[in-house]
């Protein structure tokens, strides 16, 4: 059992510093989109600006692959450039084209499963993790003066191929059997499925499986234009961890824990950073984390029944509310202020409500 914790644990390491470097460049995408959403709704962009504004916030998502690739590269110790045009090789308009054209499709007599690469992350990190091993074993096969030739040439090859016929149909079918149970829990048991989602969101956070599911998200908006859930979960939980730091606050008597419950709350507030709330406050002094997680689970019923979408990709958080608008579905803001304002008010009541502050409990005892 511990040996798998600690393999779980270093797969979620990976995914969280392959994705470190690349998220404010994501995030500067869906900057642009909110952009593009509010001058349009103004009528200010019409035409080719508008397409062309589009353009600019579309980009970091469609050659997401390429920048995971890079920051992979990096990671994994092995050639950035290597890894880049190996990747590439998956987004070429050509291949693209071939994939989404609904034809049988062989390799060398080798059935090719039809996938699509765009906005993929986890299958690229698997990708790059396996071409560091391959550029190693041709580094090792190849005399040192053939390497210039034959280096490049072999290992772009094979880790394409890789791509092509095992890792992205495998873990596309893996993460569509994800996708289509999120959707089958929100057709069948939205109530119950959301409100366990968002409970569990703290833990999510804190051990790093929330990239997991965020990746999913990311993907899904790439491909669908629109998020079923796992962001207004996130967006749930950012709000409960402010109610939580604001109980916190409100409750205790110890200085320095106030001023860090206040920071913490303004940090998952206004940039939609959980960490200081997450350990700072409420793994650290207990029931907040309880209360969190009664709090974001009320909040979640609520997202269950009302139904909550997310449009664009960046942190959860006041600033960024336009990821849950959309022209289609004017009343969808609304809804997520709703189950923000629930998530945010459940959590302070309930942290105020079951927080004891140790110096009092303290005094208690020496009474």
């Amino acid at each position: 059992m511990k040996g798998l914790k600690k393999s779980l644990s270093a797969v979620f390491d990976h995914i969280s510093e392959c994705m470190a470097p690349i998220i404010p460049i994501v995030l500067a995408g869906g900057i642009f989109k909110m952009v593009v959403i509010l001058l349009t709704a103004a009528h200010v962009l019409t035409g080719s600006t508008e397409v062309i504004l589009s353009a600019v916030a579309t980009t970091p998502f469609y050659f997401l692959p390429v920048m995971v690739a890079f920051s992979a590269a990096k990671h994994f110790d092995t050639d950035p450039m290597l890894a880049i045009v190996s990747v590439c090789v998956l987004l070429l308009p050509d291949f693209t084209a071939l994939m989404e054209s609904g034809e049988k499709i062989t390799f060398a007599g080798i059935p090719v499963v039809s996938a699509t690469y765009a906005y993929s992350v986890i299958p690229i990190i698997l990708l790059i993790y396996c071409m560091s091993h391959i550029a190693r074993f041709f580094k090792r096969v190849i005399k040192e003066s053939l390497q210039p030739y034959l280096l490049a040439s072999c290992v772009i090859f094979i880790t394409a191929l890789l791509g092509i016929l095992i890792i992205e149909p495998a873990v596309s079918l893996i993460s569509n059997a994800l996708a289509d149970a999120l959707n089958v829990m929100q057709d069948r048991a939205p109530v119950v499925a959301w409100g366990v989602f968002a409970g569990l969101t703290i833990f999510l956070v804190s051990t790093g499986m929330h990239w997991i599911f965020m990746t999913l998200a990311i993907t899904q908006i790439g491909l669908t234009g629109v998020d079923y859930g796992i962001m207004v979960a996130l967006f749930i939980s950012n709000m409960g961890l402010a109610g939580c730091d604001l109980g916190v606050f409100i409750k205790s008597k110890n200085k320095e824990l106030k001023t860090m419950a206040l920071s913490a709350m303004v940090t998952a507030l206004i940039p939609g950073i959980a960490e200081p709330s997450i350990f700072g406050i409420c793994l650290k002094e207990k029931t907040p984390a309880v209360a969190n997680i009664l709090g974001c689970m009320v909040a979640g019923v609520v997202q269950g029944l009302i139904t909550v979408h997310a449009f664009i990709y960046t942190f959860p958080s006041i600033p960024s509310v336009l990821m849950f608008y959309s022209m289609e579905e004017p009343g969808n803001l609304i809804k997520a202020i709703v189950v923000a304002v629930v998530s945010f008010v459940s959590c302070a009541v309930l942290t105020m409500a079951l927080y004891r502050d140790k110096t009092e409990t303290g005094e208690k005892e020496a009474a």
